[in-house]
C-alpha cells in the first residue's frame, strides 16, 4: 500500500466528521494558531497548504486576505470536509484542491508565496523529496509545524506505530531531526526566521534568501 492510499485509509470520513466537529467549537488547534501568527500577514498572498486537513490554516489565511489557497490532502474525507467548511463560510471562490501526494503533483501545481505544512512532515518518510518539492514551488515563506527533538515525542512515535502494526495498518508516522529540515531548506536556500513550540510540536518559519 502507497503512503497516500494508507494516509487516505486512515484519515477517513468518521475521524474528517470528528475533526471538524473540533474545528468548528474550538477553532484551531494551538500548533496551528501559532503556525499562522508566525508566518506573518498574509494578506493578498497565495498560499499552498499542504496536509490541510479539514483547513484550519486554509480557513484562517482566507479569513486573514490571502488572495486563493490551494490545499492538498491525501484523504479525500479531509478534503470534502475542507470543501464544507469553505462553503458554510463564504469563501469558495478563492479555494482550489488537489487529491493526492504532493510530491506527484507539483507539476500540475502553480508557485506560491506561503507554502505550510501543519504536523505533514512526520506522515512522509522521505521528507528530503517532500520539502525539495515545495521549496521548488515557494517564493517567500514555508511553515512547519513537525514533532520536538524530545524523548517523550520520539517515545511517541514509536508507541504508534506499535499500535498500527498490531492493528495490521500500513500508516506510519516518522521522527525528523530538526537539525536535518534545517539543512534541507538551507539547501534550497531558505532561512529560518522564527520558531516556536508547544509541548509535542515545533513550529518554524523560513525565508527564500
Amino acid at each position: 500500500m502507497s503512503c497516500c492510499s494508507a494516509a487516505n485509509e486512515f484519515f477517513d470520513d468518521r475521524q474528517a466528521r470528528h475533526d471538524l466537529r473540533r474545528f468548528r467549537r474550538r477553532g484551531p488547534l494551538p500548533s496551528a494558531k501559532k503556525l499562522m501568527k508566525a508566518l506573518g500577514s498574509v494578506d493578498n498572498k497565495s498560499i499552498l497548504d499542504i496536509g490541510s486537513g479539514v483547513g484550519a490554516i486554509t480557513h484562517g489565511a482566507l479569513n486573514s486576505g490571502a488572495k486563493k489557497v490551494t490545499a492538498v490532502d491525501a484523504s479525500q474525507a479531509y478534503l470534502h470536509a475542507l470543501k464544507q467548511e469553505a462553503k458554510r463560510q463564504g469563501h469558495s471562490d478563492r479555494l482550489t484542491t488537489h487529491f493526492g501526494d504532493v510530491t506527484a503533483l507539483t507539476e500540475i501545481l502553480n508557485a506560491c508565496d506561503v507554502a505550510t505544512l501543519d504536523r505533514v512532515l512526520c506522515c512522509y518518510e522521505n521528507v528530503d523529496a517532500l520539502l525539495a518539492s515545495v521549496a521548488n514551488l515557494v517564493q517567500w515563506r514555508i511553515g512547519v509545524v513537525y514533532p520536538r527533538g524530545t524523548w517523550f515525542s520520539r517515545l511517541g512515535i514509536r508507541l504508534f506505530n506499535m499500535v498500527q502494526v498490531m492493528r495490521r495498518h500500513a500508516f506510519r508516522v516518522f521522527y525528523h531531526p530538526p537539525a536535518h529540515v534545517s539543512a534541507i531548506l538551507s539547501s534550497a536556500h531558505f532561512s529560518l526566521v522564527t520558531s516556536d513550540k508547544t509541548l509535542i510540536w515545533q513550529i518554524a518559519v523560513y525565508e527564500r534568501t
